[in-house]
């Protein structure tokens, strides 16, 4: 239950949000907080990738007895007409979540936060990235009439912390390609020095340097597979990882992880930590010596690293089969949302919903008139800035 002399606060100027750190802190150190709910990550967001970008806060706290037990950062920015609401992220593939406190009041208090974040953002469409299947959340979200987009994927957790001995836990895992675990290190360090390695915190030009080595390779990457999305090319983006592992406080909520063949970087990988969790940020190999597979040299030592700080190790979304061989198929579902929360919103949803099915009807007369199979022709200009999808969020 929520306790009456307690109330929902939407923080919206800067130094209000500052003013919560202590708070905050103490809240991620008691929840077991995850990378991105920690204060230094949100608040480098907000530094170098939301408020360059013109978003403005709207963080969402609740207290009880003057105590801070819930904390949920989200920005607001417009999109033509239209205002849209969305957490404070990087906007990178990352997920949507609640800072709440343990107990039973966390269901009702992430309730409370929707509600607030419905009623006074002032928002006319909400967007929620990867929200997990089957938390208190998504269960809220699938609840929401007016969707408008909500698209399904699959991602990956390794529950190390209850394993005790790294050569036990590696034979359960079998072979991944006909590989063991080393064997594809074995392998490749016959082609030179190979060095596996995590960088140092404060050794920024080396840190910046590996950063854009990373972006480069996965922009190529993009590319080839027609996966681009516009972070990788935001300088944004790139500010908020090379700070986010070098901070001038000093307390790195990241870290770099590069495999060197004769010095020279062949992949790189950025995690973020958090209490009992390493989250997978972004990674990149050099596909020169893809046969050898640099990639999954460098995630076994993440891997490997967790597991000596007893740690967890969430992958992300993705269907990568390292994932589900390092997790022993251990898969979750992620579900993306966009839904309208105003009247101008659901005007604008349901005239592109009319105007979508008159492309659709246009383009069947014009196949019967000509006596040609057509398909339907584009949809009008798109005030969300996305195409509709009426999809289920609940996959049964």
């Amino acid at each position: 239950m929520i306790h009456a002399n307690s109330q929902f606060e939407i923080v919206s100027d800067e130094d209000g949000f500052r003013a919560l750190q202590r708070e905050w802190d103490d809240l991620w150190s008691s929840a077991h907080g995850q990378y991105g709910q920690a204060f230094s990550v949100c608040w480098l967001v907000w530094q170098h990738a939301a408020k360059p970008r013109g978003r403005r806060l709207c963080c969402i706290v609740h207290r009880e007895d003057g105590r801070l037990v819930m904390v949920w950062p989200l920005v607001t920015y417009r999109r033509l007409l239209w205002t849209y609401l969305c957490p404070l992220s990087p906007e990178a593939g990352d997920y949507t979540r609640v800072l709440v406190t343990d107990g039973p009041s966390a269901p009702a208090l992430i309730a409370g936060a929707w509600r607030t974040a419905l009623r006074g953002c002032g928002a006319d469409f909400i967007k929620l990235p990867y929200l997990n299947e089957g938390s208190e959340l998504h269960a809220i979200a699938s609840r929401e009439r007016h969707v408008m987009i909500a698209s399904h994927t699959v991602a990956a957790f390794a529950n190390l912390r209850d394993e005790t001995d790294w050569d036990t836990y590696c034979k359960t895992l079998g072979t991944m390609s006909g590989k063991k675990p080393g064997a594809l290190e074995r392998r490749f360090s016959k082609e030179g020095q190979l060095v596996v390695r995590l960088t140092e915190p404060g050794n920024a030009q080396e840190n910046a340097a590996l950063v854009d080595w990373i972006l480069a390779r996965k922009r190529t990457w993009g590319d080839r597979v027609g996966k681009r999305g516009e972070w990788l090319d935001s300088p944004h983006y790139r500010d908020f990882l090379v700070n986010l592992l070098c901070p001038a406080d000093g307390r790195a909520m990241a870290r770099l992880f590069v495999v060197t063949l004769d010095g020279a970087p062949v992949a790189a990988t950025v995690v973020g930590v958090g209490k009992t969790c390493v989250d997978g940020l972004i990674a990149s190999f050099d596909p020169l010596y893809a046969k050898f597979g640099p990639g999954s040299i460098v995630v076994e030592h993440v891997i490997k690293w967790a597991f000596d700080q007893r740690l967890n190790v969430e992958f992300g979304v993705g269907t990568e089969r390292f994932k589900a061989y390092w997790s022993r198929n251990n898969i979750t579902g992620a579900w993306s949302v966009q839904f309208a929360n105003s009247p101008w919103g659901v005007l604008a949803f349901r005239g592109k919903k009319a105007a979508r099915a008159l492309a659709t009807r246009v383009a069947q007369l014009v196949g019967l008139i000509t006596g040609q199979k057509r398909d339907a022709s584009p949809s009008p200009s798109d005030p969300s800035g996305e195409h509709a999808l009426d999809l289920p969020l609940n996959p049964s």
